[in-house]
């Protein structure tokens, strides 16, 4: 009995992959039809939900972003903390890496989840929305990378000092050891030897997106 249930949920599993990539596909194709999705992975890799969400959002905002970066970001925070749910995406290709990705201390449950959002000042809470990264410097937690929000829910980013940075609390050690990344005091903190390379591909007027359902 237990080999069949196996059985059944591995069909299960496999069509829900296939599915989730296919539907990733279809919305990647709509907004970039000249990439050719048969020679590379056109972001099938990225949850449709999120890559919808920053696609639609993105074309409504900065529709020419679209069309010129070469790279943009989505964090898909409705996933736990100790999964790889940041996406950068090659807008050329539509070949995508995942990277851990922390939420501030105040949005989280303290197992990984996060629960609430905030754009005020001192909450140490993330804020969901649409980003346009802006100019790089050395801070508290080395070499960072200012975000300023475009929406109501992330206008105060700047302010706040919401930026996208390395931490030693996002790598897979810890992420094993502990079971969730740490937490951040709002910033979308990300592997330290993964960051600089990031920040590198962001920066100067990319677009990035943080998506929640709530």
């Amino acid at each position: 009995m237990k080999e069949i249930q196996f059985l059944i949920a591995s069909l299960l599993f496999g069509l829900s992959s296939t599915s989730f990539a296919s539907d990733s596909v279809s919305i990647w194709q709509t907004y970039y039809p000249n990439v050719d999705c048969s020679k590379n992975e056109c972001a099938k890799n990225v949850p449709s939900a999120a890559l919808e969400a920053l696609l639609e959002k993105s074309h409504y905002f900065f529709p020419e972003k679209l069309e010129t970066n070469n790279w943009i970001f989505v964090s898909d925070f409705t996933q736990h903390s100790s999964k790889k749910r940041g996406y950068l995406i090659n807008t050329k290709t539509g070949n995508s890496t995942a990277y851990c990705v922390a939420h501030g201390v105040g949005s989280g449950d303290g197992n990984g989840n996060t629960v609430r959002f905030s754009n005020i000042e001192d909450s140490k809470m993330s804020s969901p929305g649409l980003y346009l990264t802006a100019e790089t410097y050395y801070g508290n937690h080395g070499y960072s990378l200012r975000l300023d929000g475009q929406e109501s829910t992330n206008s105060n980013a700047r302010d706040r000092a919401i930026v996208l940075h390395g931490a030693d609390y996002v790598n897979e050690r810890y992420v094993r050891d502990n079971g969730r990344a740490g937490r951040s005091w709002g910033c979308p903190a990300v592997d330290q030897k993964l960051s600089k390379d990031l920040i590198d591909k962001l920066k100067g007027g990319s677009l990035y997106y943080i998506f929640t359902d709530l």
